[in-house]
């Protein structure tokens, strides 16, 4: 059977993107971490990782693979958290998701918390990221789920999973066929959700990395609103790819493609560095287990 240091190294690299930031956050070397793969593969006599394309890119069996490792090490966690003297039942969650987090794989965190700990009371809140780490800093939550876009000095920060993004807009709005320069986006009303929000943070660091302004600017703290918005063809926006095929394949967003292609984002759950290791390990494990930002966003 594989063991929980493979599967550890599995998870690790798919969701940090590199066997060397894996190696740094299960405290090893680059080789125990390569080391562990190979034994992996070895023993499911499968390949889990393309070693033909740049960067750690996972086989579409290591992609199923990777799923079923979840399960185990989420269960993993539930075994040692029962076990363990330090483990005291969590009977209260006071924790901050953000729109995006409701709208996909919410339900199935919630689930699986209950599930958990049957008795358990949860209040969630749903607010942009830096209202949510506001709380967090005051401890009126225990924990967030937000964009890796806020850490500071004296929190603990655990990454769940990177979100694939695309410039969206309605059908009609561009005319153009194929690749289109980033810098040509710039003629369009750019949509986004703003400073409060941790993806809007990220995107407007990164356009300002690219040397990339936009004269004309509708920001909404709501994404549903800025999806309202890009369907009319308001303007154009950055939005998450995978759960947006819907609306897609309906023929109301088109995905615009640039030379110049939007990064990932990198979605962590956020503690005080004063939480508990027990409860850290319990929930990082579940939300590991049923993050899925591809769960598509229902339209009516």
């Amino acid at each position: 059977m594989p063991t929980l240091k493979q599967l550890e190294a599995l998870r690790w690299i798919a969701v940090l993107g590199s066997y060397e930031k894996a190696a740094e956050r299960l405290n090893t070397t680059q080789s125990a971490v390569s080391k562990r793969i190979q034994e992996l593969e070895a023993r499911l006599g499968a390949t889990v990782f393309d070693r033909n394309r740049r960067g750690a890119r996972l086989t579409v069996k290591g992609e199923a693979i990777l799923a079923l490792a979840e399960e185990m090490l989420a269960l993993h966690a539930k075994v040692v958290a029962a076990g363990t003297s330090e483990a005291a039942p969590i009977r209260q969650l006071r924790f901050g998701v953000t729109e995006l987090i409701a709208l996909t794989w919410l339900p199935a965190f919630v689930a699986e918390i209950r599930a958990a700990y049957p008795a358990i009371v949860l209040e969630p809140e749903v607010e942009p990221s830096t209202d949510l780490f506001r709380r967090l800093r005051d401890g009126t939550v225990d924990f967030i789920i937000v964009p890796d876009s806020l850490w500071q000095p004296g929190f603990k920060s655990v990454p769940l999973a990177r979100v694939a993004n695309a410039w969206m807009c309605g059908p009609a709005l561009i005319h153009e066929r194929g690749i289109v320069r980033l810098a040509d986006l710039v003629r369009f009303t750019l949509l986004t959700q703003g400073s409060r929000s941790g993806t809007g943070l990220v995107f407007g660091k990164w356009l300002e990395e690219c040397g990339i302004v936009f004269p004309r600017l509708v920001t909404s703290n709501s994404l549903i609103a800025i999806i309202g918005l890009t369907v009319a063809e308001i303007g154009i926006s950055h939005l998450p790819l995978r759960c947006f095929e819907g609306l897609i394949e309906q023929g109301r967003l088109r995905v615009v493609e640039t030379d110049t292609p939007l990064p990932p984002v990198t979605y962590v759950a956020m503690f005080r560095g004063d939480e508990s290791v027990n409860l850290i390990s319990v929930i990082a494990s579940i939300c590991r287990a049923t993050c899925d930002f591809s769960r598509p966003i229902r339209w009516a």
